[in-house]
């Protein structure tokens, strides 16, 4: 009797690092390579492919992204039933080069983190709160954020085993990651400067210094939170909104079709108050016109 034949298994290929910042699926793939945590996927460019996922999954909401790596959220859908898929499917594939689609786990966690790093220094955290509607948006920005040592020393891990990626980029680069259970989970990798904090007209009225002199943990004694709303046009007067704002000190900015509305307070509960007066009075505006 013949013995037979072992059928060879190839090993994936490393992925490089400098793919990740560009491919969606080559930071999962790179995660998945280096044992660091990071949503449960599945990647084709084939409809029917992704549906048996999802139906194999079974639980809501998941995400839906673009494989090609965009700024802003941009074709990141959540996806809330079945009914959504097709739709979801057919504008990202519509959209991008990369007709890849990406399925993934929606992280429910404690707190949603961006991470900038700049010449291989963790010099700024800022907490994220997401508006989870059908297209993900950030509703709000507070920072800077301390983290407890035991989370940041595992952040610090995660953005360690980038050392090339680190090495090459001269641009600010953000690590965003999910807390779940104590553990960060690590969401996307972008490069670019489009954060007010980055700016130094918003980081010095943030009590910041400018990002390539920052240390973490910020030695800054103002808590900062930058509220953001969608608007149909910079028409609008929101000088009413930063009058209600008695105990922080205000900045705001108006593009084409956002608000940016930032309040400082060493005093988080004066912040808090604040916000809420405020934001009255800007949802009241935005409504009225």
């Amino acid at each position: 009797m013949k013995p037979t034949k072992k059928k060879k298994t190839t090993s994936p290929l490393p992925i490089d690092q400098l793919e990740v910042l560009n491919d969606r699926c080559k930071l999962r793939e790179y995660c998945n390579q280096n044992g660091i945590k990071t949503p449960d996927f599945f990647a084709s460019d084939q409809f029917l492919k992704i549906s048996q996922w999802a139906m194999k999954k079974n639980t809501f909401p998941l995400c839906l992204k673009s494989a090609e790596n965009l700024s802003n959220n941009n074709l990141i859908f959540v996806l809330k039933a079945y009914r959504e898929l097709p739709e979801f499917f057919e504008t990202i594939q519509s959209k991008t080069n990369n007709e890849k689609v990406i399925i993934e786990e929606f992280i429910e966690g404690k707190a949603f983190l961006e991470v900038s790093v700049l010449e291989k220094k963790v010099r700024l955290i800022t907490q994220i709160g997401l508006n989870k509607m059908m297209k993900l948006q950030q509703r709000w920005r507070a920072f800077p954020i301390k983290l407890p040592d035991n989370i940041f020393a595992k952040i610090d891990q995660t953005i360690k085993s980038f050392d090339k990626l680190l090495e090459n980029s001269v641009n600010p680069l953000r690590f965003s990651f999910v807390i779940k259970n104590l553990e960060p989970i690590l969401i996307s990798i972008n490069a670019d400067n489009n954060r007010l904090e980055y700016m130094n007209e918003w980081s010095e009225a943030a009590g910041l210094e400018p990002l390539k002199e920052a240390s973490y943990p910020s030695k800054t004694s103002k808590i900062n939170k930058i509220n953001i709303y969608k608007i149909k046009d910079n028409s609008y007067d929101f000088s009413k909104a930063e009058k209600v704002c008695e105990k922080s000190e205000v900045k705001y900015e108006q593009t084409a079709n956002r608000l940016y509305f930032m309040l400082s307070s060493e005093n988080p509960k004066d912040l808090e108050e604040d916000f809420e007066k405020a934001n009255a009075v800007i949802k009241q505006i935005i409504t009225s016109e």
